[in-house]
This record gives structure tokens, C-alpha cells and sequence, in this order.
């Protein structure tokens, strides 16, 4: 038998009476002036323990007891059955050291789903977009872009028929989705460039070509292009920048939403940097493809030392911030690394061979 003082209200009125609680096998005890009652304790629900909070029984009828006596809570609890349980949770509360793990376990839950979970959710749902609506998302993008950044290209038609010819080689060499597209405008505000947009859409501008020695270089570049898109990491890469919406629209499936996000494609592609392994995988791609054409990886590593050193003096010239220095490198990782890289052979993975 455990006994203890405490304090009791009837539920009725909101007057305290000073009882003695006592536990005899499964059947708490409530005595005091003028009261005599017994609870069995299946029916009686103990408060969890909160800080320094007074605990309370809880009784069938509607009335409460407080009691502050360690032991006999214990007791209550062992004999309800929830004593472990809420030992270990009181005790966590109670440490300074278990509250501090706790929070870093969860900073550290939350760093791993920024870093795993998210692009996996990214990738899963920009695969399963539908077609029709990822088409939707290349002709918003495209003119979006047309509106802000681009205008029409100057290049000739007949330079312009060749052009769209090699890029339909070096997809077809390439593995690339069907119904990619070559579109030309002149580059403006965002330079020698090229981007790939949802749908298969590759844009280059005029600068660009001209800066291209020999249609091996533009190759290259279509062949990175392309990677980007069999990868889709176009969409991928604004849908890890939108977690909050991509998580909605992955548990709820309402893919067709992220079309909402057709308008900020151009900005996020020109102001936005790809991830490193986004662009490993796209040089992989070019790799891929000069191996297979049996050209030099020398010329891809050529076009871009030339577009860095081009971006280079259009940083120095823009140091004052007033005009953004943009071109296809301003929003790659190290170009230097790149093309060391390059000249290697690439990384292991066989992007003519492998399935998106």
C-alpha cells in the first residue's frame, strides 16, 4: 500500500479539500473530512509530468486530485502500466544535455532531408510530369525570356538551317528525348549563352556562334545542353529551389500545379547557379558525345576557356555592379575545373547508355 497527501475537487464546485490518496492493489483511495471514495485505476488518468507543473489524477466521475509525492506518482504510473514511458520522457525534459541532443538531432534530420530528401523529391516529381504540361512550361519560358532578355537572332537562315541539323545529329548520338528543338535568339543582356528548357527547347544566341571557332565547339555545348535536359534538371533544379511547393505537390500529386512556375524558369536559368553534380552529369554528356563523333574533347575545353576569359574582362568592366557581367559561365561552377575535367575523360557515368 503507497499513500500520499494531496489535494481534491468533486468537479462540482472549485472548493479544495485535503484528502489522503492511497493505492491498494488496482484501486485508488481518496479520504478525507466527510469523504470516502475508490476509483478502480483503469479509470483514472494520470497528467504527464511537465517540469516543475503540479500533476493531477483525473477521476472517472468528472473530479481531480493533485499530489506531489515522487514515490507515489511512481507508483501510479507502474501500476497503470505507463510508468517507463513516462519516467524517460520526464527525464528527457528535464536534461539540459537529452534537450540539447534532441535539437541537434533534429537540425541534423532537417540538413539531411535538405540535402537527400529534397533533390529526390525534385527528381521524382519532374519525371512524372506530364508531357503535355512540361510542353506548357518550354513555350511559357520561352517567351518569358523572348519578353525580358532576348531578341530575335540575326543569325542567316541558311547558318540557322545548319545549326538546327547538327543539333539533330548530336541528339540522336546523344539518347535525347524526342522532339528536341534548336531555337536562336541574339543574347543581349545575357551574352554568349545557351539554356535548356523543360520540353526539350535549346536555346543559343548569336553570340555564342560567333564566338565559336568551328561547329565541333557549338556541338559540345548542344551536347551539355542536351544532358540538362535528358536529366531534366531544369525543372529539377527550380523545384529544389521551391521545396515548400514541391513537397505539396509531391504528397498531394498535384503535379500539374508546378506549372505556376513556367514564369520564374528564364530569371532562375540566367541568375541561378546549377548544382556541381548537375553540371558534372551535362559535361558528362558532352564527353559522351565527342567520344562517340570522335572529337577532341580539346575543342569543348577550347569554347569554354574562351567564354571565361570573355567573362572575365566583362566582370572587371562591371565591378560597379550597375551591369551584371552574364554569360554561358556565369552560372557554372569553376570553369577551370571543368575543363581539367574534360581533358581527363570525364567522370564514370555513361550518359549514352543509361536510362533517364
Amino acid at each position: 500500500m503507497t499513500s500520499s497527501g494531496g489535494g481534491y475537487y468533486d468537479g462540482v464546485v472549485a472548493t479544495r479539500r485535503e484528502v489522503r490518496l492511497t493505492i491498494e492493489a488496482a484501486v485508488l483511495r481518496i479520504q478525507g473530512d466527510g469523504i470516502e471514495r475508490s476509483y478502480p485505476l483503469h479509470g483514472v488518468t494520470l497528467t504527464e509530468a511537465v517540469g516543475s507543473v503540479r500533476r493531477t489524477i483525473r477521476l472517472s466521475d468528472g473530479g481531480m486530485c493533485e499530489a506531489t509525492e515522487h514515490d507515489f506518482l511512481a507508483e501510479c504510473e507502474r501500476r497503470m502500466g505507463t510508468g517507463t514511458r513516462a519516467t524517460l520522457l520526464h527525464r528527457w525534459e528535464k536534461s539540459l544535455t537529452l534537450v540539447l541532443a534532441a535539437l541537434l538531432l533534429a537540425a541534423l534530420v532537417v540538413a539531411l532531408f535538405m540535402r537527400f530528401g529534397i533533390p529526390a523529391l525534385a527528381r521524382q516529381a519532374a519525371f512524372a510530369l506530364p508531357p503535355d504540361v512540361e510542353n506548357s512550361m518550354g513555350r511559357e519560358s520561352l517567351a518569358v525570356l523572348d519578353h525580358l532578355m532576348t531578341k530575335p537572332s540575326k543569325l542567316t537562315a541558311e547558318r540557322r538551317a545548319e545549326l538546327t541539323a547538327l543539333l539533330r545529329r548530336v541528339a540522336a548520338a546523344s539518347n535525347a528525348p524526342p522532339g528536341c528543338r534548336l531555337e536562336f535568339r541574339a543574347g543581349g543582356a545575357i551574352g554568349a549563352n545557351a539554356l535548356a528548357l523543360p520540353s526539350g527547347i535549346v536555346v543559343i544566341t548569336d553570340e555564342l556562334v560567333e564566338l565559336a571557332k568551328n561547329d565541333d565547339e557549338i556541338a559540345a555545348i548542344m551536347a551539355h545542353e542536351l544532358g540538362h535536359v535528358r536529366q531534366r534538371h531544369v525543372l529539377r533544379h527550380v523545384l529544389q529551389n521551391s521545396a515548400t511547393g514541391l513537397v505539396m505537390a509531391t504528397l498531394t500529386g498535384d503535379l500539374v500545379s508546378i506549372t505556376s512556375l513556367a514564369a520564374t524558369l528564364p530569371t532562375a536559368l540566367v541568375d541561378a547557379s546549377f548544382s556541381r553534380t548537375f553540371e558534372r552529369e551535362a559535361d558528362d554528356a558532352a564527353i559522351a558525345w565527342m567520344k562517340s563523333a570522335g572529337v577532341p574533347p580539346r575543342r569543348y575545353a577550347e569554347i569554354l576557356g574562351r567564354l571565361q576569359a570573355q567573362l572575365d574582362v566583362r566582370t572587371g568592366e562591371a565591378f560597379d555592379k550597375k551591369h551584371p557581367a552574364r554569360n554561358y559561365l556565369s552560372t557554372h561552377p569553376d570553369t577551370r575545373e571543368r575543363i581539367r575535367r574534360i581533358m581527363k575523360g570525364g567522370g564514370t557515368s555513361n550518359e549514352l547508355g543509361s536510362a533517364a
